[in-house]
């Protein structure tokens, strides 16, 4: 059942895959535009038709027919197949046929990489276990495509969903949580395509395919293809895209480039908001280069067309297009402090910053201060290591010249902004082709030694890296394979998987009652109608607000919550008055159930026992209980 699951997952995941590069290339089509490598055209294509379809599946949200809305988007992204596919057919076939024959050291490149891919894409099929994933990237979809697409108060980084997260709907909208990981596991693979393009442009090919071989195994690339459940590696792809364009149809560019290269940036921007930093960067790169206001002015409708419905929903939703980045000065009345804290925290944004650790940030190598890190955010040493060959490698040409300025103007804002590693995977593409670069320069130069060092570098990191994918892959790939049962993976790898399971069996078999009130992280499991209580992830719970007994009776009344979780305790901002609902006996105790659940981190491995005490609410105390 394991292999015809994964068998059906992947037939769908290559429809999607021609429909996309089919209506991409059709656009390209319709606005005159081509690129001669095929590759190129191949990534740019793709890219184009995944935007066009997130506008469209956003869109449709409006309606509340999702499910119906997902066929209708994956129905007619493949109606322009019947006329584009036989032509990318041939021109792939003509491209495979002049890129032969293969070096022995190439063929091996080739193969490594396909193995890595087919690891990676196996172990992305594995049941959702990523914490973020859990939290709000999954959930927040699987709520608008159960209940309707509305604002979420209860799960405030429900807000911060891009236009990537609606691919994670259309998966789930076509009845596949596997197939929304396969679409995320795209995103990886072109974003390696994006990195073989840009070298490709300075490089020899076994260059350009050995840093796309690194790039898929560094950890926090294979860590967002295989398991994080999150679509931001999809920044990447189109960041890579973007520059192929801004860069690559000779001296001057026509309107219709300026078009694209904004519409590409444009998704960069609807994807998360410091994916507006690195849009702005891409911006400034282009008028730079061709200082044209009208086509800046093209160049910024695109952007706006493809990239700006995820603000305006928030705008419409709250007023605050960022929110609730905002909203402290827009409507400080409405603030929740606490949640607003952890939000800034969450993302870096509370924590300070020194201009001296800028330099090794935008190396992919250290984050700012006041950031915890993990592995993650690893991106591993090679950047730092072989900046000065960057630098020695550089001419003032336009590939140059925009390559640093989008990685450097980009890597800054989000280092101000946040300081979080894993924000700056959309720039590594650009980084690991310059690195390529400098280390191709060496070898013209005819410094052999430091060439062999740079070269066994890059080695050594992919051999690293393979180690660490082969150790973090394996579980999820047993899981997918049917060799460890679903239920037990989860059990284990799963945080808060054993409380949601207490939850459903006691809460779930009754009859529906109402809501049951949860102060859990990890929603995704949860199969009982509930609202999230914890102040530090819920806009709707503010203890500057809800402060009393009182207005707590008035609040559950409000939210026709039936059931209170506490496992093991409440909120430290409000357990105070819940505990005081206890003795006064509005809430009374229903079931309770203990439980393993991790401690800390995930990936310490520490696991405690955990009580799950779930409260029922007495709608009034005087009257008798049944």
């Amino acid at each position: 059942m394991a292999l015809i699951h994964v068998s059906l997952v992947l037939l769908a995941f290559f429809v999607f895959l021609a429909g996309q590069v089919c209506l991409g290339s059709w656009v390209l089509g319709k606005l005159h535009l081509d690129f001669a490598s095929f590759p190129e055209h191949f990534l740019i294509s793709i890219c184009s038709g995944i935007i066009l379809s997130e506008v469209a599946i956003f869109l449709l949200q409006w309606t509340q027919h999702i499910r119906i809305g997902s066929f209708l988007v994956l129905f007619l992204s493949c109606v322009p197949s019947g006329i584009e596919l036989p032509a990318l057919w041939r021109r792939g076939k003509t491209f495979a046929q002049r890129s032969l024959p293969l070096s022995r050291v190439e063929r091996l490149v080739v193969c490594l990489t396909s193995t890595v891919l087919l690891v990676e894409f196996v172990a992305s099929l594995a049941p959702l276990t990523g914490s973020d994933a859990l939290h709000y990237h999954f959930t927040t979809e699987q709520l608008i495509l159960e209940h309707g697409f509305h604002p979420i108060f209860f799960l405030t980084h429900s807000f911060l969903c891009g236009q990537g997260h609606l691919l994670i709907l259309l998966g789930l909208g076509l009845g596949s949580e596997a197939l929304a990981m396969s679409f995320i596991f795209l995103g990886g693979a072109l974003a390696a395509l994006a990195v073989a393009c840009l070298a490709a442009r300075w490089v020899p090919r076994l260059y350009a395919m050995s840093f796309a071989l690194l790039f898929l195994l560094t950890p926090l690339v294979f860590w967002q293809i295989s398991a994080s459940g999150s679509p931001d590696i999809w920044m990447a792809a189109f960041t890579g895209a973007a520059v192929l364009v801004i860069t690559g149809t000779g001296e001057d560019a026509t309107f219709r480039q300026a078009l694209l290269a904004g519409i590409l940036a444009g998704g960069v921007a609807g994807a998360k908001y410091t994916g507006c930093v690195i849009a702005a960067a891409l911006a400034a790169a282009f008028l730079l280069e061709y200082r044209s206001a009208l086509k800046g002015s093209l160049f910024l409708l695109g952007a706006l067309f493809s990239g700006i419905w995820p603000f305006a929903r928030n705008l419409i939703w709250t007023g605050d297009p960022v929110f609730p980045m905002l909203t402290s000065h827009l409507f400080p009345e409405r603030v929740n402090s606490y949640d607003l804290r952890a939000l800034l925290a969450d993302t870096g944004a509370a924590s300070s910053h020194s201009l001296l650790q800028a330099i090794p940030f935008l190396s992919f190598s250290m984050r700012r201060t006041g950031t915890s890190f993990g592995f993650w955010e690893f991106c591993g040493p090679i950047v730092f290591a072989l900046l000065p060959l960057i630098f020695l490698a550089y001419r003032n040409t336009r590939e140059w010249r925009v390559r640093i300025l989008v990685w450097y103007s980009a890597g800054l804002g989000i280092y101000l902004a946040s300081g979080m590693t894993r924000f700056l995977l959309p720039v590594l593409p650009l980084a690991l082709s310059c690195v390529a670069a400098g280390v191709y320069y060496a070898r013209q130069k005819g410094w052999q030694r430091i060439h062999r060092l740079a070269t066994l570098s890059v080695l050594l990191a992919c051999l690293l890296g393979a180690g660490g994918l082969a150790i973090y892959a394996t579980p999820s790939i047993l899981a997918t394979m049917g060799v460890e049962d679903r239920r037990e993976y989860l059990r284990e790898k799963s945080p808060d998987y054993q409380v949601s399971e207490a939850i459903n069996q006691s809460v779930g078999a009754l009859p529906f009652a109402g809501n049951t009130l949860v102060f859990l992280r990890h929603l995704y499991y949860l199969r009982v109608p509930y609202i999230v209580g914890d102040p530090s992830a819920a806009w709707l719970v503010n203890p500057d607000s809800i402060k009393s007994p009182a207005d707590w009776r008035a609040f559950l009344r409000d939210e026709h919550i039936a059931y209170v979780v506490r496992a093991p305790s409440y909120p430290q901002p409000i357990a105070a008055p819940l505990e005081e609902l206890e003795k006064e006996g509005y809430l009374i105790p229903y079931t309770r159930r203990e439980v393993q659940n991790f401690q800390g981190m995930r990936m310490d491995g520490t696991r405690v026992p955990v009580l799950v005490d779930i409260l029922r609410v007495v709608p009034d105390v005087s009257e008798p209980l049944r």
